[in-house]
């Protein structure tokens, strides 16, 4: 299998973490992914965009810790939000149904949009 990478890219607009994954996002690369997220929520980002282009595979391992990490995120009104599935990615992610509770768009720029329409307003 090929190799993974992740990287964190710095917040884009509204304190919105990007993190580019790309490879094959499995079992033996699932703790670094979950490591990742980690540290972003330690750090108060609850608002990550996941820009995917770049994964040719993800395990019931990574969706999984996407999953997990989506309650911690909303709790403080965050998300996660899906982009650039290859379509191989998208068609696991549509059979699985997880499109009921974690949106995805085909560009971050829509994705970001996204978050910027859902800023709560200023007190």
């Amino acid at each position: 299998m090929e190799g993974e990478q992740a990287t964190t890219m710095p917040a884009v607009k509204h304190d919105v973490a990007i993190i580019k994954l790309g490879g094959y996002l499995d079992q033996s690369t699932a703790h670094e992914h979950e490591q990742v997220l980690d540290s972003l929520l330690k750090s108060k980002c609850y608002r990550i965009i996941l820009d995917l282009s770049e994964a040719e595979y993800i395990s019931s391992a990574a969706w999984g810790i996407f999953i997990s990490k989506l309650k911690e995120l909303r709790d403080h009104d965050g998300d996660l939000k899906l982009a650039r599935m290859k379509p191989d990615v998208f068609e696991v992610y549509q059979i699985l149904e997880f499109f009921w509770f974690l949106k995805s768009y085909e560009t971050v720029e829509a994705a970001l949009a996204d978050f910027d329409n859902n800023v709560p307003p200023m007190p």
